[in-house]
């Protein structure tokens, strides 16, 4: 006898898992970091909103890893400082700016995609980034002060988009 009863399967929580992109950051131990050492990590479901405040260091190798399973498309649309955030960074130390770098598996070089200068930026906040990665890949995401950056404040850089089906 056959049963017409559906069971749910026992690996339905494990697939949404592996079908999820995952963003993580991992600040690198140094001397004098503003930041905890632990890593910070997420995970976004196709159809859900994507945002992630990064730090902000001197060092692209602190970026952070995206890992945008088959099927799924990261859609980032918006990036943004914190005004109050940004204000005391540039009372308390040397640097004047941030910017937003990318990075992908094709092209391992960082490149500067948004930045901020405190003297010369009008709006703390840039919308219309257009940036769409289809998966399966996986991207980098640094948020990088000026070179100069030795004490200050904590920065973040916030990073806002979609998750969507991966179809370009």
């Amino acid at each position: 006898q056959t049963s017409t009863h559906k069971h749910k399967s026992p690996t339905s929580a494990k697939t949404t898992m592996t079908t999820a992109l995952t963003i993580r950051q991992q600040i690198a131990p140094r001397p004098g970091t503003l930041y905890s050492n632990d890593p910070r990590s997420l995970n976004f479901t196709q159809g859900s909103l994507f945002s992630f405040p990064l730090h902000a260091t001197a060092y692209e190798a602190d970026a952070a890893t995206v890992r945008i399973p088959a099927g799924i498309k990261l859609c980032i649309h918006t990036v943004s400082v914190d005004r109050k955030e940004m204000t005391e960074y540039v009372k308390t130390s040397s640097a004047h700016g941030v910017c937003l770098k990318f990075s992908s598996e094709e092209n391992g070089e960082m490149l500067v995609v948004w930045t901020y200068d405190s003297e010369r930026s009008g709006d703390v906040w840039q919308t219309g980034l257009g940036i769409q990665v289809v998966g399966p890949r996986i991207v980098r995401l640094a948020a990088v002060v000026d070179r100069g950056f030795k004490t200050g404040s904590a920065l973040d850089v916030n990073v806002f988009g979609s998750v969507r089906k991966g179809d370009l």
